[in-house]
């Protein structure tokens, strides 16, 4: 009895456990076939952007210069002596040929008075010798020893060279007659005078200045690149302007016109002088004076905020939105504007739009929404 009752307790113990393991198989494998339900999909970013408008702008780069004048002469006497008028002070303005002093001239005067008749002494000399020599050759040797012929002859040529050693005598005492006169030999402004009648100068003795005020000069040092990008023209500062802001904060009225540049770099600030000249009718730019030299150069390009344009070892990009997808394309910087942007070569695709935000590469794989701006919005007004 007992025996039979433990076999039946384990058969029913087996089935049981039999019908539980269809029931976890079953389980599993219906878990293990069901669709897995989708996942929700990432949100999508929203980025701002802005279209890549073309447009010309002015760029001015500033660089500090000096003003010189294109002619600065130190008035000094040719001749020695005392002064006896001084036509003008200092400051005093003046053409050339305008009379600046007189020294004295009776010494001269005199000089010129004895040299004149010394020549009139040879003319008569020499008028008398060739008359006689003119006779003795008529005469012929019939009438006279060709000894006389000789003597007269030798007279003759003695007294040609008398008067004109006379005479360039007589030029060179009304040249110094004349250097009693001083004169301006330029058009510009007088200097300080230092200087009162009585006074004894000679031509170791510098009287006083004149320097030209109009036009007049400024010199100013521009970097070794800029110097390669002007020297690639046709003709250095083609198509730009030179302006001057003064002292003041004033753009002076006048644009300066290209002259010439330097021969040789400064090796110690790595820039090269150039020359420019001002008309300066007003005498607002004086001789030494320092200026901010501003060369506005035109360009045609896309203006946007230097924070938009990644600077990386291998080249300048920015990020571009063309519908939604943001990508990392090259960007050529043509110049900077004013303190906070760049113009870019427009290299861009029709349809193209600066992203404003802020980027990584990471981004390029991703689908955006963009929501557009003006294209102002890419430029930071300075």
């Amino acid at each position: 009895m007992n025996e039979n009752g433990g076999k039946k307790d384990t058969s029913w113990f087996s089935v049981l456990l039999f019908a539980v393991l269809i029931v976890i198989g079953y389980w599993g494998w219906h878990h293990y076939q069901k669709t897995p339900e989708p996942q929700p999909e990432a949100a999508e970013r929203t980025v701002s952007a802005a279209p890549l408008a073309e447009r010309e702008v002015t760029v001015d780069k500033g660089y500090i210069g000096y003003v010189t004048p294109i002619n600065d002469v130190s008035v000094r006497p040719y001749i020695s002596g005392f002064i006896d008028d001084i036509k003008v002070k200092g400051g005093s303005e003046v053409k050339s040929g305008d009379v600046l002093l007189i020294i004295n001239q009776a010494e001269y005067k005199a000089q010129l008075d004895a040299a004149a008749a010394s020549v009139a002494q040879a003319q008569a000399t020499y008028n008398n010798s060739d008359v006689y020599y003119q006779r003795i050759q008529k005469a012929g040797t019939r009438a006279v020893s060709k000894t006389e012929i000789d003597n007269a002859k030798a007279s003759y040529l003695s007294a040609q060279a008398a008067l004109s050693q006379a005479e360039a005598s007589r030029m060179q005492a009304e040249v110094n007659y004349n250097y009693t006169i001083v004169k301006a030999t330029i058009d510009g402004v007088v200097g300080d005078v230092a200087l009162s009648v009585g006074d004894y100068v000679s031509p170791q003795n510098v009287l006083l200045s004149v320097i030209q005020y109009n036009p007049i000069r400024v010199v100013f040092s521009i970097t070794d690149k800029d110097y390669l990008d002007e020297a690639g023209r046709a003709e250095m500062f083609e198509g730009e302007k030179i302006r001057l802001k003064l002292a003041d904060g004033k753009i002076y009225p006048q644009a300066g016109e290209f002259r010439y540049a330097d021969n040789q770099i400064d090796r110690a600030t790595n820039s090269i002088a150039v020359y420019a000249d001002f008309a300066n009718p007003d005498k607002l730019l004086v001789a030494n004076a320092y200026v901010d030299v501003l060369v506005e150069k035109k360009y045609r390009g896309i203006v946007v905020r230097k924070n938009l344009v990644c600077l990386e070892p291998d080249g300048n990009y920015v990020y571009v939105a063309d519908g939604d997808r943001i990508s990392k394309v090259k960007a050529e910087i043509l110049s900077e504007y004013g303190n906070n942007n760049y113009v870019l070569k427009n290299t861009f695709k029709p349809g193209d739009n600066i992203v404003l935000d802020r980027m990584n590469s990471q981004d390029e794989a991703g689908k955006f929404k963009i929501t557009l701006k003006s294209a102002a919005a890419a430029e930071e007004k300075n």
